[in-house]
């Protein structure tokens, strides 16, 4: 099943670049819902590296653990203001998530999230849940970007 959310955000492409490409703000943007402990201590500093797996355990409410979760970066163009991750874990197999972005006005950019999710018979609930979760993240990317 396929997610997609899409939100206006008060920015420009160059101030989202800045902050979506670091590990920090996956952290803010999820929380308190979901939060992600990396295995390897220092994997959530700087910034994604394509290519590179990041095995984390998440935790739902910062106290439940879901597992370990994995997001590998296979794709970050800066040109379309495209990133795409590979994405999965205990509960769902594939969590596939591209994120797009355009400017549609001077300081407002239309921000998509399109999560491809496979979780077998969960996979509906799992849709369910995505659907609520990125409406949280991009209300959160509202406040980090203010």
């Amino acid at each position: 099943m396929i997610a997609r959310i899409s939100t206006h955000l008060p920015c420009s492409e160059a101030e989202l670049w800045q902050k979506i490409i670091e590990p920090a703000s996956l952290q803010y943007v999820a929380s308190p819902i979901l939060s992600f402990v990396p295995e390897n201590e220092d994997d959530l500093s700087g910034e994604w590296q394509t290519g590179t797996p990041y095995p984390l355990k998440l935790y739902f409410l910062k106290f439940i653990p879901l597992g370990r979760h994995t997001i590998t970066l296979v794709e970050s163009d800066k040109e379309t203001n495209t990133i795409v991750s590979k994405e999965s874990g205990r509960l769902a197999k594939v969590w596939n998530h591209t994120i797009r972005f355009r400017q549609v006005a001077p300081g407002r950019l239309l921000y998509t999230d399109e999560i491809k999710i496979k979780a077998g018979w969960l996979t509906p609930a799992i849709w369910l849940f995505a659907q609520s979760f990125y409406r949280h993240r991009q209300r959160r990317w509202k406040v980090l970007l203010r």
